[in-house]
Parts: C-alpha cells; sequence; structure tokens
C-alpha cells in the first residue's frame, strides 16, 4: 500500500470508527463583500462591492480533550458593483462581477478541557479557496479564475454540551501557492500566461450565540491579502503589454445560520 493510501485510510478510520463521535451543521449566510485593487499612478482604485450568498458545510469530531479532524466547506455567489476605470483613457466606468467559487478545508485542532464547562480548541487548516470573477455586462465579458492553496491557525472557545451561549474565534490564514487565469487569450492576446498574485498574511474571525441545542447565529470576517503578482508579456495586436495583478485586498462581512444534527 502506498503512503497516499495509508493516510486516507487513516483519515478514513478516524472519520468512520465508533469512536469518533462529530458534530455536523449545515446552514446559510448573506455578506458584505469588498474588493479593491491598489495600482501606482491610477485615476482610481478599482473596486468591488455589494452582497454575495453561500452554503456552509462543517463537521468536527467532539471529544473531551486531544486530536481531533474536521472538515469546512463553503459554497457562494452573487453580483457585485465594480468601478474601474478604462487602461487607454484612464476615464471612470461602472460595471459588474459575478462570483462564483468554493472552499475545501482539511481540519486538525487540539483540544483543551477548561474546567469541564468550555473546550478551548487550537486550529489548524488546510485548504483550498478557488473562485471566479465575470466582469463585465452588455455582451463584454473578461473571466478570471484564481485558485488559493492556504494553511490557517487559531482559537476557538465553546462550551460543552450544545447548552446555549456565546462561542466563537479567529486567526490567521497565509496563501501556500497562488494561480490566477486571466484567460488573456480570450481578450485578442496571442498567449495566455498565468499569473501568481504575492503572498500575504490575512485574518479571519467569528461570533456565534447558541439558541438551543441546535441552532447557531454566528457574524463573521474573512478576508485575504495579495501583494502584486509576478509581471508577464502578452502581445496583441503587435504591440506588446506587460500584464499584472495588483497588490489586491478582499473583506468580507457576513452573518450566517447553521443548524446541527
Amino acid at each position: 500500500m502506498s503512503r497516499l493510501n495509508k493516510f486516507l485510510a487513516f483519515i478514513a478510520l478516524a472519520i468512520f470508527s465508533p469512536w469518533a463521535q462529530a458534530e455536523s451543521s449545515i446552514g446559510g449566510s448573506i455578506e458584505d463583500y469588498h474588493w479593491q485593487e491598489t495600482i501606482d499612478n491610477a485615476p482610481l482604485s478599482p473596486t468591488e462591492y455589494g452582497l454575495r450568498y453561500a452554503v456552509h458545510l462543517k463537521w468536527v469530531q467532539d471529544r473531551e480533550r486531544g486530536l481531533l479532524f474536521g472538515y469546512r466547506g463553503k459554497l457562494y455567489a452573487g453580483k457585485v458593483h465594480y468601478d474601474t476605470f478604462y487602461q487607454i483613457s484612464g476615464l471612470p466606468v461602472a460595471t459588474t462581477t459575478q462570483y462564483s467559487g468554493a472552499i475545501h478545508e482539511a481540519q486538525f485542532s487540539y483540544r483543551v478541557n477548561m474546567a469541564n464547562s468550555h473546550k478551548l480548541d487550537y486550529v489548524g487548516g488546510l485548504g483550498l479557496d478557488t473562485w471566479q470573477r465575470s466582469i463585465g455586462n452588455n455582451g463584454f465579458k473578461q473571466i478570471e479564475d484564481f485558485l488559493i492553496v492556504y494553511v490557517r491557525g487559531g482559537i476557538t472557545l465553546d462550551k460543552f454540551g450544545k447548552t446555549p451561549g456565546f462561542h466563537g474565534g479567529g486567526g490567521l490564514k497565509y496563501p501556500l501557492y497562488t494561480r490566477e487565469d486571466a484567460h488573456l487569450d480570450n481578450q485578442g492576446y496571442d498567449s495566455n500566461p498565468i499569473l501568481t498574485p504575492g503572498k500575504d498574511i490575512s485574518l479571519y474571525a467569528e461570533l456565534g450565540y447558541r439558541i438551543g441545542k441546535d441552532w447557531d447565529v454566528l457574524g463573521y470576517y474573512d478576508s485575504w491579502r495579495f501583494k502584486r503578482s509576478n509581471t508577464v508579456i502578452a502581445s496583441r495586436g503587435g504591440v506588446l503589454w506587460e500584464i499584472s495583478q495588483p497588490q489586491s485586498s478582499m473583506d468580507a462581512y457576513g452573518i450566517k445560520a447553521m443548524y446541527s444534527f
């Protein structure tokens, strides 16, 4: 048996073994989304803003203490406003961006029992965040596909027994691998070199209140910070262009309801 197969078998045993008591939850959210790009000597900073909608899924082992495994998933979509400018004239223009994306994250945490009333988890995660931006309207579309492999680490504090009360947590995220396919060959360029947004640390946090044993209402914050990408060269109309993804920041403030089973 290969090392990969042994690892997958170990994970499956951890998830499905009889001792692996677990809590699963599913829910939905609405979030206020902001994306901003910083371009040197530009007439304005291109900015996206608006509402996105998401479905959330969470699974985590539930024991008093020790090493735990879990999974977190998110599917999200929405159409937001986009204020930008024409590259040649510098004149401002308003359009829209359609988003669709998914997050998959494997979680590993260590739980500390605090006086039999609260549980403190030191959480680590390895995740994949992929999304597509479809920019434009009135027959013009610019497609950008992002793929981010990341790690995150932080803490969560909760009460035992699904009893009513506040709970929450937060921490840091860092991208290990970044890839942006701007589909330049669909915009009149003769090639499609791939961009790699620069890596930077970002934050996440959430604060929730459990209503009874089955329902939670939570407010959350999520973010991405990317430095300017590499510069690529592509030809269009016999002219060589230098192309890069500007320094970019994403902030999402959301509220979600989750049902546990």
